[in-house]
């Protein structure tokens, strides 16, 4: 059963940057793509930035968090709070 996970920062004036950043490290890393992220999409709303991902699995969420969160350390974004994290029901995608 896939997973979707929903994760909000903190408000952060320089978040497109921060987030840019983010990815740099990712690829330093080689881990732009995790095993088990179906999709990832980001989006600002002022300056809060939000993160959905969904993952095939639990497991592999939680394995990809123990290297994103010295990531997000490191840039300066911080979690509102936990992350949400819910059954994904239905993608709805054009033929």
């Amino acid at each position: 059963m896939a997973i979707v996970v929903h994760i909000v920062n903190t408000p952060k004036t320089d978040a497109t940057e921060a987030y840019e950043a983010s990815w740099a490290l990712l690829d330093a890393q080689s881990a732009r793509h995790p095993e088990g992220r179906q999709s990832h999409t980001a989006w600002l709303v002022g300056d809060v930035l939000h993160v959905c991902d969904v993952w095939d699995a639990q497991e592999n969420m939680d394995a990809f968090m123990k290297t994103i969160g010295p990531v997000i350390q490191e840039c300066g974004m911080t979690l509102a709070g936990p992350p949400e994290v819910g059954q994904l029901l239905k993608v709805v995608r054009p033929d």
